[in-house]
């Protein structure tokens, strides 16, 4: 499994995603985290569930996939919920966890970060999206809201790691089978304008077609040159099948 890592702060003043990829012998783990934006410790709070998350999954190695995921996420959640009773403070982070192994893909997922599929030149996202932003798209979709409106009203979650009951988890019951060639990617909402637009730019397509270097440096790179006034922390990982 090639695992390909790309970071970028974009125009803020601190970096508030984390990340870690772990390799075992059955498959390899990713994980994106990324601190809720306004909210003290958020970038605290990433870095706390990702490690969280991994240590947890690490340890869980007698159960299910299902059971194991659940578990760590459980653990990623206590972290948080520990570390805001010590500053006294409130906030999160959104938590998406990737496994590959056996020629199937198994993940769970809180808030809005993207799990996407690159296959045979179509970019299928895999995973919910706990956000307002995916029940504004239904009411443009049906004529009851602009998408100026949509864009008026913000993107807010629905669901986060908060050290407090999980509202909405996203974890399948059965795995998604992957196939040789394709390409996994695990993103904070930063890469959203490149990736999760109406329609792919054949610049991105030719990104998502690349076997040769650092794809998710590239995707990246890519955020950068988009030259949004105020382009959101991005994070990315790229899983070659």
């Amino acid at each position: 499994m090639n695992a390909c890592i790309s970071q970028w702060i974009g125009r803020r003043s601190e970096q508030e995603d984390a990340y870690a990829v772990r390799h075992f012998p059955t498959g390899t783990l990713a994980i994106v985290c990324d601190g809720m934006g306004g909210h003290c410790h958020g970038g605290q709070a990433a870095t706390r569930a990702a490690e969280a998350f991994a240590a947890a999954f690490a340890e869980q190695c007698g159960c299910s996939m299902v059971d194991r995921l659940r578990g760590a996420l459980h653990a990623a959640n206590k972290a948080v919920g520990e570390l805001f009773r010590q500053c006294d403070s409130f906030g999160g982070c959104t938590l998406l966890a990737a496994f590959i192994g056996g020629n199937v893909l198994w993940w769970i997922s809180v808030g809005d970060s993207p799990l996407l599929l690159w296959r045979r030149g179509r970019l299928t996202r895999l995973n919910a999206d706990h956000s307002m932003r995916s029940l504004y798209a239904d009411l443009v979709r049906n004529g009851t809201m602009t998408h100026q409106e949509m864009l008026r009203r913000g993107n807010m979650l629905r669901s986060a790691v908060t050290g407090e009951s999980i509202p909405l988890v996203d974890a399948p019951p059965t795995p998604y089978p992957v196939l040789p060639g394709d390409k996994i990617i695990l993103c904070s909402d930063g890469l959203d304008d490149l990736l999760l637009g109406s329609t792919l730019p054949e610049s991105t397509r030719k990104l998502l077609d690349s076997r040769g270097g650092n794809p998710a440096a590239l995707l990246i790179d890519a955020c950068r040159e988009m030259n949004k006034p105020y382009a959101d922390n991005a994070t990315a990982i790229t899983l070659d099948v």
